[in-house]
């Protein structure tokens, strides 16, 4: 056994302190910056800004203190993108302590009332399960690749196995004795079965091997209990003085005995109603396996024998199971006593102690191995660096100003993370080379898994947020391990990137903006250009804002190319910060949703069929022609658009189909397809008296007031019966078997009442939007009276008939009263309802290619609003139009907070790229 092992000559200091750190309040990324700017500079003669850092404790005699040279450089640029925030997940009031991700999910173990385990999918990235048994706070969580398996412990002191396809609890694990205390840290070796290692808090080690999958794992088993059975609360934590170690050489980390925020309680001491095991959360689960048969949970206590005890003079905050060439294994572990000792295991269990590294400047918290590299991440920063064939230490790195608590390792990038919720990006050449603000609080935990797209650093905070960020795979392991690929099918780095890129310009069609709409139409027709168009930037009516206009070429084959043009817009409403939770120009992901201004309504579904037609050009299956027409002036009326549109006839081309995706679902599980939606004119009314305002005191009852005009008006057009316009019932289409058929599909889906849906989809309405006046307080008399009604219009009620009908009756109704007063009105803004053919091929191939991705039948709904230029398109390209919402009903449109299931904007993007192939066939 070798102990204090003496430091290498070659052993070499490197700071990161020393330097200064930008970074963004919203804890975006930031870089090391040289304070005079030379990114090859030494370390600066001043005193460092992070001047907090606590002293070394113990010297290291054998490494000088000496100046950082270029070869140190923690500054140096390398090659390498830097971290992006790829999605935000919440668990509530909780605090993450822990953290596991395997293929199809990440697991967040949970400080909280519940102390539970929130499961959240990886491909919809919203929380679907909480696994709950544990009587204390979650510690420690491992995936066990090989069995299925997640392991999980707590402040309690047992240690629980869960299946990770199942997601039910298997075993129950208890250490020999009730002293243990918390169960930090948790390693597996894979051999003889399986042997599961933990670290405590009362300094021991212990572990059980699970021989086979049919045999009693070694140790005691206790009687088999059912997975629904009360959770025991037996074992209660201690008062922290009952749980002295052995020895006052540590510094245990003061987060695990601080309190709890004020509406949390930790689980041991509050009496819970929920049973052991999986708990879906909302509506409808991902996955049916939770609700399987549930099996028996097996409960083992750890024999004397398969202990160490007083491992350390510390809390094991710390292990890592290290393979060797020869098969064996190694264990190393990490203690609050400023120790890191080496184990030889034993196949089935046991443990001989090789080596110690004594003597560091701080507690233990985190272990992680590159290569044959040992990480040891300290209190107070520090990072120290071991050769485990030779037991050189080789590097002592002053990275933190605060405790190293979690480290990740990717090829040869050491992700480390610390107290003050920093993460560091060290090469394999110990050079910094990212560092950016992860999380407010302590990150506690991280892990590194392969994506689809590439790779995620996950992170777990005291926050309550486990934050996924997109990593790149070190160029020098590229070369020997593949890297997936990433290009315009990813679309979880092309699509998300463009989106956040439009969503940063607040693109609102009004006259405080038209710079902004300006830019964010260029910004567009380069976007698109990226992905492959041809695109150009079109001028709209003077003094507002320009078109887009662009067009993925099919490739060409033996017959003529069906052309379909997608419209969409590109403005959007204002957004009050006040009212969000988030920068509405940022986009942003919590929880499987990505929330910004425009997102759903329409910048998120315009890049959606732009990335689908993208992806099938580069797969060469694009067999139509793409035309992307986007105009800025959709949310204030589409002025100019008509003009535009038939001053650049001849750049569009001939259209065979029109596709737009401007609304939602019905409701938050049932895709839909559109086939309705009502028309609708705007008009404003006016009465005005030929003298000035009156004061209601002086001449209240002498005069005409123009408010009792209006008032008689407007409830002269319609009653509880409707609107009684003469004849404005006349031409509505009469109900059939087959309509009322499908809205009562829809009503059955939705839950919304048959009745509602009538009303709002097939009959025509009378709304009072506002009445205004010019009058200054209670007192006076307004001698100008303005009100702005709406009509919603349906099949087969003739525009210009409603409104040549509006005027006549208003002024009609005004005559009678006799009022010495004057009436106009204005009609603002009109659009005529559409309505599609259900038996159209277009919109066939439009049913077909929703259920082929969503694998199931969508819903046909209607709305009651209004997307004014579909009608219009219809009429004037001689080309059918179908309709594609892609949000769900909660999505929150020209609302704060307004977002988009990032599930769903995939999943339209596959929609898109499958109708598309759809239509070539027709």
């Amino acid at each position: 056994m070798l102990s204090n092992t003496p430091i290498s000559p070659n052993s070499r200091r490197t700071s990161f302190v020393g330097h200064r750190r930008e970074t963004d309040v919203d804890g975006s990324l930031i870089v090391d910056v040289v304070p005079d700017g030379n990114p090859n500079a030494d370390a600066p003669s001043a005193a460092p800004v992070h001047s907090r850092r606590k002293p070394i404790r113990r010297a290291l005699p054998s490494v000088p203190a000496r100046a950082i040279t270029p070869a140190d450089s923690l500054t140096r640029q390398t090659d390498g993108e830097l971290p992006t925030l790829n999605h935000l997940l919440s668990v509530g009031n909780g605090r993450v302590l822990c953290l596991a991700a395997d293929e199809r999910h990440v697991y967040a173990g949970c400080q909280s009332r519940d102390n539970e385990i929130t499961v959240f999918s990886r491909a919809s990235l919203q929380p679907m399960y909480r696994l709950i048994g544990h009587a204390g706070s979650v510690l420690a969580l491992m995936v066990v690749p090989s069995r299925g398996w997640l392991v999980s412990s707590s402040s309690a002191g047992d240690v629980r196995i869960w299946s990770t396809s199942t997601l039910q609890p298997l075993f129950i694990i208890h250490p020999c004795d009730d002293t243990s205390g918390d169960i930090y840290s948790l390693a597996w070796d894979d051999r003889a079965g399986g042997t599961l290692y933990f670290g405590a808090q009362n300094t021991s080690i212990e572990w059980v091997n699970f021989a086979s999958p049919q045999a009693r794992p070694t140790g005691t088993a206790l009687a088999s209990s059912s997975a629904q059975a009360t959770p025991d609360t037996s074992a209660v934590d201690l008062p922290s003085g009952a749980r002295t170690p052995r020895s006052m050489r540590y510094k245990p980390h003061s987060f695990f005995h601080s309190m709890l925020p004020h509406d949390v309680k930790n689980g041991a001491n509050v009496h819970r109603t929920l049973s052991s095991g999986a708990h879906p959360v909302g509506r409808r689960a991902e996955s049916a396996s939770p609700n399987a048969p549930q099996g028996e949970v097996t409960e083992i206590e750890i024999d004397v024998n398969d202990t160490v005890q007083a491992a350390h003079y510390g809390y094991v905050y710390a292990l890592v199971t290290v393979p060797r060439s020869n098969g064996g294994v190694l264990l190393v572990s990490g203690s609050g006593d400023c120790d890191v000792k080496v184990w030889e295991t034993r196949e089935g269990g046991g443990l001989v102690l090789l080596r110690e590294f004594q003597d560091l400047s701080g507690a233990v918290y985190s272990l992680v191995v590159r290569d044959a590299l040992l990480f040891a991440g300290l209190q107070d920063g520090e990072i120290v660096v071991w050769d485990l064939e030779t037991a050189a230490r080789i590097r002592t790195i002053e990275a933190h100003e605060t405790d190293v608590m979690t480290m990740s390792v990717l090829g040869g990038d050491v992700y480390t993370a610390a107290a003050d919720g920093l993460v560091l990006r060290i090469n394999d050449r110990f050079d910094c080379t990212a560092a950016f603000k992860a999380h407010t609080g302590i990150v506690l935990s991280s892990t590194i898994v392969p994506d689809q797209h590439g790779w995620h650093l996950i992170t777990a905070g005291n926050d309550s947020f486990v934050k996924i960020w997109n990593v790149e795979l070190p160029s020098s392991i590229g070369q020997k391990c593949a890297a997936p690929d990433v290009g315009v099918s990813a679309e979880g780095d092309v699509l998300l990137y463009a989106l956040s890129k439009l969503i940063a310009i607040p693109t609102v069609s009004d006259e405080q903006h038209r710079e902004s709409c300006r830019q964010g139409a260029h910004l567009l027709s380069k976007l698109l250009g990226q992905l492959g168009a041809r695109s150009e930037v079109l001028s709209g009516e003077e003094g507002k804002n320009p078109l887009v206009l662009a067009t993925f070429l099919g490739q060409d084959n033996d017959k003529p190319r069906k052309r379909v043009l997608f419209y969409g817009h590109y403005d959007v409403q204002p957004a009050d910060p006040s009212f969000w939770d988030t920068d509405p120009w940022e986009l942003s992901g919590r929880n499987g949703y990505l929330y910004g201004r425009g997102v759903t309504d329409n910048k998120g579904p315009i890049l959606a069929v732009a990335s689908a037609a993208a992806a099938l050009r580069q797969r060469r299956e694009l067999d139509v022609d793409l035309v992307m027409l986007i105009e800025g002036e959709e949310e204030a009326g589409s002025s100019g658009f008509a003009a535009a549109v038939r001053k650049n006839k001849d750049s569009i081309g001939p259209i065979d189909v029109v596709l737009l995706s401007n609304s939602t679902w019905i409701d938050e599980d049932d895709p839909c397809v559109v086939y309705g939606m009502r028309g609708v004119v705007y008009a404003n009314l006016t009465v005005s008296s030929e003298g000035d305002d009156a004061h209601n005191g002086v001449e209240g009852g002498a005069v005409a007031e123009p408010m009792f005009d209006m008032v008689r008006v407007l409830s002269g057009m319609a009653d509880a019966k409707g609107v009684k316009i003469p004849g404005f019932y006349d031409s509505v289409r009469p109900q059939t078997e087959e309509e009322m058929a499908l809205l009562a599909d829809v009503a059955r889906a939705s839950g919304r009442p048959l009745d509602e849906l009538v009303a709002v989809w097939r009959q025509p309405s009378f709304s009072i939007a506002n009445i205004t006046t010019n009058g200054g307080n209670k007192t006076v008399i307004p001698r100008r009276v303005s009100a702005d009604i709406s009509m919603r219009i349906v099949p087969d009620q003739d525009l210009d008939t409603i409104v040549s009908s509006l005027k006549a009756y208003c002024q009609e109704t005004f005559d009678a009263l006799g009022s010495p007063n004057q009436f106009d009105i204005a009609v603002t803004h009109t659009a005529s309802w559409w309505l599609a053919s259900l038996d159209n091929p277009y919109f066939l191939a439009l049913e077909a290619a929703v259920h082929a991705v969503w694998q199931r039948a969508p819903l046909k709904i209607r709305e009651g609003g209004t997307v004014p230029t579909v009608f219009w398109l219809e009429r004037e390209l001689g080309a059918p139009c179908v309709h594609l919402p892609l949000g769900q009903a909660s999505d929150a449109g020209h609302l704060a907070n307004e977002r988009i299931r990032l599930l769903n904007l995939r999943n339209g993007k596959r929609v898109v790229e499958t109708y598309l192939q759809k239509v070539a066939q027709l």
